[in-house]
């Protein structure tokens, strides 16, 4: 499961479009609808964002045997170490981008502007499994699907008659559980499994903390007892863990 979901999505007067798995989907108050209707702005912010590498600092442009980067906290643009003016001037006139690509130095020059047009979509999941990518959008009270086969290319779009039906659907079509991400609509059966999935997360996340410690032991001298002592009892506290989840799997 892929939560907060970085895409591409523009204001309208009324409702706001995002862009997510090759889709454009439009939002009005709690209403959901899929569409084809893309403006100039979006379709940049789009075409950027399948163009480019974007992180949490930076968004890279891999072209050829060169990176450039834009940093969006210190809103510069780099090749390699050196930063740079008038971006696409200087990687034209330079021969690292041939004119050809000019289009996409251009594009990449006007992020800056562009960087409003992203939005982390903290009501999104994406589940992908059996050939299947399932697109899980929550609003309220309401939750809306979006599925896309890789195989035979045929996508479908629907509301839920529910929570619970939703997870049903995610299930069927990717082998994942969808009840964690709904876990505040879903009811009876799927609630359970939904707690039992936040409690196995909590173990898990455990589990991480303490091969965290271990990996902080592993460059110690194992000769000395305190030291042998604090590995010895990490790797049981490892094994206590994994055997509470896997009681909860069972």
């Amino acid at each position: 499961m892929t939560t907060n979901i970085l895409a591409p999505f523009v204001k309208t007067e009324n409702s706001f479009k995002f862009y997510v798995n090759g889709r454009v989907f439009e939002m009005n108050n709690d209403t959901i609808t899929e569409t084809e209707t893309i403006d100039s702005t979006l379709r940049n912010a789009i075409t950027a964002f399948e163009s480019f590498e974007f992180s949490a600092n930076t968004v890279k442009w891999f072209h050829g045997a060169s990176k450039f980067i834009y940093s969006l906290t210190e809103n510069t643009f780099k090749v390699g170490d050196t930063v740079i003016e008038n971006f696409s001037n200087h990687v034209l006139s330079s021969g690292l981008v041939r004119y050809e690509n000019k289009a996409t130095a251009d594009l990449f020059e006007s992020l800056p502007t562009m960087v409003e047009n992203f939005v982390a979509l903290d009501f999104a999941a994406t589940f992908e499994g059996n050939n299947n990518i399932v697109n899980v959008f929550k609003i309220e009270e309401k939750v809306y699907v979006a599925r896309f086969n890789t195989v035979n290319k045929i996508a479908k779009f629907f509301e839920a008659t529910n929570a619970n039906a939703a997870v049903d659907f995610v299930n069927e079509q990717t082998g994942l559980s969808a009840a964690t991400f709904l876990n505040e609509l879903v009811t009876g059966q799927a609630q359970e499994i939904a707690q039992n999935e936040a409690v196995i997360k909590s173990y898990k996340d455990m589990i991480a903390f303490l091969k965290d410690q271990r990996g902080l032991l592993a460059e110690a001298d194992k000769t000395i007892s305190e030291i042998k002592a604090a590995d010895t009892l990490i790797n049981e506290e490892i094994a206590t863990w994994e055997a509470k989840i896997a009681e909860l799997q069972a």
